[in-house]
């Protein structure tokens, strides 16, 4: 899987807080190397590491969130503009997800409403990258900034979910957020009441002209390679829905036939690029999940018999998924 990549201006906050909070941290010195230009993409995995080393150092669970919720939205650029022109919360909140693309990849951030409640959920797709807790802390506190500006300051009736387990967080999340939590979920969720969607917002900007965010977008979408675009969406449909080749080839817009002439021209084919997914998405719940037996885990991954997960996956690595476990579990003590 090719290296995801997050804009520099994601560290931007993150030493006035520490700062204040906890001056002399060597976590410091980190943010003050990462953040070096606007437009610069530096490594996901480097950004989230960080995220992670601020709280594990600082043992201060609110940081990430107290980042994301003053986050200053200038240092977005055009996207930031899009977002404080929006006269709406749900506009606002649209609007950034659409493009959030440009501003981190290789990462699922979606907006949906079911009764009565909407949900945004945020969850990067690299199975590589983890621990990654603190990282949606601050995604979804940005989210939260947009939501108090048209509420007020009121926070009726808002929870969250989120992928790590409650011990390895560090911290009473609950507290912070002022807001009920659970945990162990499969993406990063913030459920609030559909209607603050219609809040209305006035607008810190004139209206911006979205046109040069879109052709960046439709830029981007060209030039990422087929298999990486299908990587993405094959990580965010695994353990959800049934993977489907025809249906992944609408998504990336052309046909199942010219998918398959493509992905030859790239020296692969689509079962091979599945595989390899669900080889690597099976890593990463055998280190995340013990609980799950292989076959749950089988079964989460598109498998009829947990039989056919074995012999692939010691073909993928070499040894048994129980050997593979096994050895997780040694090392993890």
């Amino acid at each position: 899987m090719s290296h995801a990549t997050v804009r520099a201006t994601a560290m931007a906050g993150w030493d006035g807080f520490l700062s204040v909070r906890h001056e002399g941290a060597r976590c410091l010195d980190t943010a003050a190397l990462m953040y070096r230009a606007t437009d610069q993409m530096i490594p996901l995995a480097e950004f989230v590491n960080f995220s992670e080393q601020v709280v594990e150092e600082t043992r201060d669970v609110a940081i990430p969130w107290l980042v994301g919720t003053n986050y200053d939205l200038n240092a977005l650029g055009p996207i930031g503009s899009a977002v404080r022109s929006a006269g709406k919360v749900g506009i606002a909140i649209r609007r950034l997800i659409d493009c959030f693309s440009l501003l981190q990849d290789c990462t699922d951030i979606s907006l949906s409403q079911d009764d009565g409640m909407a949900t945004v959920s945020y969850r990067i797709l690299d199975p590589a990258i983890w621990p990654r807790h603190h990282d949606a802390m601050f995604s979804l506190g940005i989210i939260a900034q947009i939501i108090r500006r048209g509420a007020d300051g009121e926070w009726d009736k808002v929870e969250f979910a989120f992928e790590a387990e409650q011990a390895e967080l560090h911290g009473d999340i609950s507290s912070v957020l002022r807001a009920p939590c659970s945990f162990g979920a499969d993406s990063n969720q913030m459920r609030f009441p559909v209607a603050l969607l219609d809040l209305g917002l006035q607008p810190v900007e004139q209206c911006a002209d979205v046109r040069p965010i879109v052709r960046q977008m439709v830029e981007q979408r060209r030039s990422t390679p087929l298999v990486k675009r299908l990587e993405n969406l094959i990580f965010r449909d695994l353990n959800s829905v049934t993977i489907d080749q025809e249906r992944m080839a609408r998504e990336v817009g052309m046909s199942s036939r010219t998918m398959r002439r493509k992905l030859a021209d790239e020296g692969t084919s689509f079962q091979q690029v599945l595989d390899e997914c669900r080889m690597r998405q099976a890593a990463f719940e055998f280190r995340t999940r013990p609980g799950l037996s292989i076959a749950q885990i089988a079964l989460r991954l598109g498998y009829a018999e947990h039989s056919n997960f074995t012999r692939a996956f010691q073909r993928w690595s070499g040894i048994s998924p129980q050997t593979y476990r096994t050895r997780i579990a040694q090392t993890s003590h």
